[in-house]
């Protein structure tokens, strides 16, 4: 039995350096400034403050953002005083959508600059701002999944008991 315990233990040991190694798939991420406002974005999130559209016009805004891992890419615009229009990112437009409001869009990982095209209308008689929210979950690493299922089968190990027979006596 002790012989058992160490072969388990030796394979996890195993499998955990397997599922480790690897260098990690870091995503990276450039905003470009392509609109009239500073835009940042770490990989994980960011957005931009106070994009000016001018009285009585519709904008049409773009920023560039380059993505390198495959994730999702939750973006939520918010003005007190400017309508959304519509919402473009990798191919896809939403139009007939509601400011404040949360909207996925699968991100395809590429090398090259993908746009996030925003449109603004502004009805009123001055000049008002908008701000976003920008926040991109990647897909788990190969790595995170087989380190996943190496716990689940070193707990399925640990759970597993040695049945004791048991004796009858008349």
């Amino acid at each position: 039995m002790n012989k058992l315990k160490t072969l388990m233990i030796a394979a996890a040991s195993v499998a955990g350096a397997l599922t480790m190694s690897g260098t990690a798939q870091a995503t990276t991420v450039v905003c470009v400034d392509s609109a009239a406002a500073v835009c940042s974005f770490d990989g994980f999130g960011g957005g931009w403050n106070n994009v000016k559209v001018a009285k009585k016009t519709t904008a049409t805004q773009s920023f560039a953002l380059t993505i390198n891992a495959p994730g999702v890419l939750h973006v939520s615009i918010s003005s007190f005083y400017l309508d959304l229009i519509s919402l473009s990112f990798g191919g896809v437009t939403l139009t007939g959508i509601e400011k404040g409001e949360v909207y996925s869009f699968a991100v395809i990982p590429s090398k090259t600059p993908q746009l996030l095209t925003v449109v603004m209308k502004n009805t009123k008689t001055k000049d008002y701002g908008y701000s976003s929210q920008l926040d991109f979950a990647p897909v788990p690493e190969p790595a995170a999944w087989g380190l996943m299922i190496a716990g689940f089968g070193m707990a399925g190990g640990a759970l597993r008991r040695r049945r004791t027979a048991r004796l009858a006596i008349a």
